[in-house]
């Protein structure tokens, strides 16, 4: 079920280009001996990682395959990217983007998942040891979130 919420978003999400996230499924047995603020529940856990290696020309990929960017006339497009572009040049702004869009990611894949009847929980750990133990500095990512899942009876949305 983590795998298919993550897949659902794919849809959902404003583009289909270059994004500043990805998520996994972790077993359990990969998080061991990390501390946590609360015990693991279930067998398998929802990772979001953000990339490092995101940069303006992953921007720019963004805004040309964005929904947004298929509504606006072609005589207006130029102001449109060039909007991204100039976020892409201060990385203050571009660092609060990519935090928004993950957010944005995060709040869908936690939807998606509830209509499954599944619940993303999160769990607080030192993501900075999560990423040595799996090596995701040399893969241009870094843990952002841990979520642990649950069963819950998704009637209760109807």
């Amino acid at each position: 079920i983590i795998d298919s919420s993550i897949l659902d978003i794919f849809p959902l999400m404003p583009s289909t280009g270059a994004w500043p996230f990805t998520m996994i499924r972790i077993d359990r047995n990969e998080l061991s001996g990390l501390e946590m603020d609360k015990p693991l529940f279930a067998p398998f856990q929802l990772l979001v990682l953000k990339r490092t290696d995101f940069n303006g020309k992953d921007l720019i990929d963004y805004a040309t395959k964005s929904k947004e960017y298929q509504t606006i006339l072609p005589p207006f497009r130029f102001d449109f990217l060039e909007n991204y572009s100039s976020m892409s040049g201060n990385e203050k702004e571009l660092q609060e983007w990519a935090d928004k869009t993950t957010s944005l990611a995060i709040g869908l894949v936690i939807n998606t998942a509830l209509l499954k009847g599944i619940q993303f929980s999160p769990i607080g750990t030192d993501l900075s040891a999560l990423d040595l133990r799996m090596g995701l500095d040399q893969k241009n990512l870094r843990a952002y979130q841990l979520f642990d899942a649950y069963q819950i009876d998704p009637s209760f949305l109807v």
